[in-house]
This record gives structure tokens, C-alpha cells and sequence, in this order.
């Protein structure tokens, strides 16, 4: 199943950030806080179900994007870092294959 990106709908509780004009390593940290936060509570609430995680992940990407973090860093955040995305979110095994899943399935397409 593909997951179109479209335009991200950014909650208004976001930090202004954008990674290609933003040199503030404050400013970076603070909007790498709030979106691992907010993705974090995304999946915790989607938790047992396929579709909600797959949505949740492509909330994270496309927030990501709009603030034009490199692919590499989105990859990082979500699933390398310590403590990452899906460390913090605490997910059964299975949720955590359906949260990779989604983000190849955004990767690929």
C-alpha cells in the first residue's frame, strides 16, 4: 500500500523551523523535540492499529519535509538515534514492522 505525500497539515503548536535557511542549532533541536514528541504520541495512540501507525509515520515525513530535513536525517530520528522514534513510542514488535513498512512504503513511492 502506497502512502501519497500531499501538502502537511502542521499542527500550530510547531516551531517555525526550516533546516535550508535556519542555522540555529537551538532552533534544530527544539523542532527535532517537538516533532519526535509529537510523532512519539502519534504512534503511541495508534498503537494495535495498521492504519493509524501508517498515518502517524506519514504525519512525521511530511512534517519533516516541510521543514526540509534531509532524508537521512529523517531516517536517523525515526529509527537510528538514541533514544529514536520508535524506542521512545514504546511498540510491540508487530507495531514496529508496520511503522517500517509505512516508512519504506513512503520511501518508495
Amino acid at each position: 500500500m502506497v502512502f501519497p505525500l500531499s501538502t502537511p497539515t502542521i499542527p500550530t503548536n510547531a516551531p517555525a523551523y526550516n533546516a535550508s535557511t535556519n542555522t540555529s542549532d537551538a532552533d534544530r533541536s527544539a523542532f527535532i523535540d517537538w516533532l519526535t514528541a509529537q510523532t512519539v504520541a502519534e504512534l503511541q495512540a495508534a498503537r494495535d492499529n495498521e492504519t493509524a501507525l501508517h498515518q502517524a509515520v506519514k504525519n512525521y515525513v511530511q512534517r519533516a519535509l516541510a521543514a526540509e530535513l534531509t532524508f537521512e536525517d529523517i531516517e536517523e530520528i525515526l529509527g537510528i538515534n538514541e533514544p529514536c522514534i520508535m524506542d521512545l513510542a514504546e511498540l510491540s514488535e508487530a507495531d514496529e514492522e508496520a511503522v517500517v513498512d509505512a516508512f519504506e512504503d513512503l520511501c518508495n513511492a
